[in-house]
């Protein structure tokens, strides 16, 4: 419970990851969640999506949710506030299609031209080099979402071609390039200073200037999302498609969710809520 009695009431922020978290991993469905999400709209909280997706990939889903909040794209790579809201003079941002953006990771060209040195030791594909076709194969995405998915900006998803090569491997000889690595639910992502954790404290710093006291909670369900989940008040653990919960994540208030997508997530989510109120 947020003690407000020295005080004024803390603002709840909730970060969200998307596939296996807010969203179905299969079918990329939300409606489960609406309960929640009407809730969440009905008490003024912002929801920041935070996702390995690309800003058009969220674009698309902001529009369906009816959000104004801003969102973090590809791992943290940039942070996307709407051009109406008031950034700090402290945090120089960029006018980009019509967002003032934090930039946090590189660009998408220099990750290319890093990880191109990979092949020497390793068989794989990035979404830069698969069409369409191939990436709605791969992620049951339509292929209208399959091209908003390949517009990257800051993170290449990476699929390694031979079952038997070691995902962790792949991301020591990563990092040894200079590389950022992590592991999403089904691909490897590869950037250069991206990171989930930073974004959401540079929003955290900000929200802070502008509203005070806050409560942050954040969910997800995969290891790319530790950084996130380490730096919210509140961490929400969504299990994977296997029935278990992610393991590595130290923290000192962590719900684990009775299961994964957005039937958990609607449950999880008024229950905090419940008794942040």
């Amino acid at each position: 419970m947020v003690d407000s009695s020295k005080g004024l009431r803390p603002q709840i922020l909730i970060f969200t990851d998307l596939d296996g978290t807010l969203l179905d991993d299969q079918t990329y469905d939300f409606e489960p969640a609406l309960p929640a999400l009407r809730l969440i709209h009905s008490l003024k909280i912002p929801l920041i999506l935070v996702s390995s997706k690309t800003r058009a990939e969220i674009e698309f889903l902001r529009n369906r949710l009816s959000l104004e909040s801003p969102f973090i794209a590809e791992n943290g790579g940039g942070i996307f506030f709407p051009a109406t809201f008031r950034v700090p003079e402290d945090y120089p941002y960029e006018r980009i299609n019509g967002y003032k953006v934090l930039c946090i990771g590189r660009p998408i060209k220099e990750v290319l031209e890093k990880s191109s040195k990979l092949r020497e030791s390793f068989d794989f594909r990035g979404f830069s080099e698969m069409p369409t076709e191939e990436i709605a194969a791969m992620t049951g995405l339509t292929l209208e979402q399959a091209t908003l998915a390949s517009r990257r900006e800051f993170d290449e998803p990476i699929a390694l071609r031979n079952p038997l090569e070691d995902r962790e491997m792949f991301c020591r000889k990563a990092s040894d390039l200079g590389l950022d690595c992590v592991h999403g639910g089904r691909f490897v992502h590869l950037s250069l200073g991206s990171n989930k954790g930073r974004a959401v404290e540079i929003v955290l710093e900000i929200y802070r200037q502008l509203r005070g006291p806050l409560f942050s909670v954040a969910l997800g369900d995969s290891p790319n999302d530790i950084p996130m989940l380490k730096v919210a008040d509140k961490a929400v653990l969504m299990k994977n498609r296997d029935g278990t919960h992610m393991k590595g994540l130290d923290h000192p208030d962590v719900v684990r969710a009775d299961g994964g997508g957005p039937t958990a997530w609607n449950e999880v989510v008024l229950s905090i809520l419940a008794d942040l109120s």
